[in-house]
């Protein structure tokens, strides 16, 4: 069994089948999220055909590292289902990483290949939220009479009447005015800086995933009233950042995008279209019961907290809580607190 770490891991990738893979896990996307301090590996075990990998960014900290995986879903992944091989790929890969210096690691796993199933015996897996994906390999008539609420359909078709358009953009010509309008709402909604990002990334994304990615527009007459990035591989689909005007919600703006997304999706052979959760794990969350009226199928998130050397975590969760007092009731439950 051999393991590197590597700037440099989609031929490992290629050799996953659609199945096992999904966007987040490639080059592109992982290193959309590169900073002056972070910068994207990947861990990978292989052993004749079988590979386990782990996409990441990584930190200093110190003479150590930790790590995250990229915003969105990632974790370990690999291409076989063999269970065993995969529990004693991922114990080689704790051992090479506590080599490496690696303190711990956030992992935000992917709802759609399940795969904190098999991490569960190796560190802290925990529950976060559901989450909801509209299975689009049926046809289009059973995806809207099977899976969207009445209450939805009727939105839907009051947005259609008050004029408002929909439009796939492959070509991204909306892109500026979609900045605009998602920035807007972050600060609308009072988000964390995580989910601000420069103007670069939306054009590193675009350049990147051109063929794999669309901006979905609803525009009432000229003016764009909601948008959002969505991408995909052959068989996953994905609700990427999305952006809306609070004074034209009324008029069933997000359920037309998110109806007509998902009409796209099907149409490119998508088989799942994930959503994601809601704006909290709380079981009422608005964001989470919008969601569920596209599709009562639900999925599961799951986090992980790798603790790779304890005395060293141990210390530096002690020192940040000593210094920053303040800041401990806020962040002292994150892995990661002593980055804040």
């Amino acid at each position: 069994m051999e393991i590197l770490l590597t700037q440099k891991w989609n031929d490992f990738l290629d050799k996953f089948d659609v199945q096992h893979k999904d966007l987040y896990y490639c080059e592109e996307y992982v290193k959309l999220y590169e900073t002056e301090e972070g910068k994207a590996f990947c861990a990978v075990c292989y052993e004749n055909n079988a590979i386990l990998l782990m996409p990441f960014i990584r930190r200093q900290v110190g003479d150590y590292f930790d790590f995250e995986t990229a915003y969105g879903y990632g974790g370990l992944i690999s291409n076989i289902d063999d269970g065993c091989w995969i529990e004693n790929a991922i114990e080689e890969m704790e051992k090479f990483l506590i080599q490496e210096n690696y303190v711990c690691g956030f992992l935000r796993f992917h709802c759609l290949l399940e795969n904190a199933e098999f991490c569960k015996r190796h560190f802290q897996v925990i529950f976060d939220r559901n989450t909801v994906a509209i299975n689009t390999a049926l046809p289009e008539g059973e995806i809207w009479s099977g899976q969207i609420t009445s209450k939805n359909r009727n939105m839907i078709r009051k947005a259609e009447k008050n004029g408002l358009i929909y439009k796939a953009e492959y070509t991204f010509d909306s892109l500026e005015e979609f900045i605009k309008l998602y920035n807007a709402t972050m600060e609308r909604l009072g988000a964390d800086d995580f989910y601000f990002f420069n103007k670069q990334y939306y054009y590193d994304f675009v350049e990147r995933f051109k063929g794999s990615a669309f901006l979905g527009t609803v525009r009432k007459e000229e003016k764009l009233i909601g948008a959002a990035l969505f991408m995909h591989s052959p068989i996953y689909g994905h609700y990427h950042l999305e952006g809306s005007d609070r004074e034209y919600s009324s008029l069933g703006v997000n359920n037309l995008l998110l109806w007509k997304s998902a009409v796209e999706m099907h149409n490119l052979g998508v088989k799942e279209f994930h959503l994601g959760g809601g704006s909290s794990s709380e079981s009422d969350n608005s964001l989470l019961k919008f969601k569920k009226s596209f599709s009562n199928n639900l999925k599961k998130f799951y986090i992980g907290k790798w603790i790779l050397n304890e005395e060293k975590y141990f210390n530096l969760k002690q020192a940040w809580m000593k210094k920053n007092p303040e800041k401990v009731e806020k962040y002292g439950n994150l892995l990661l607190c002593y980055r804040y």
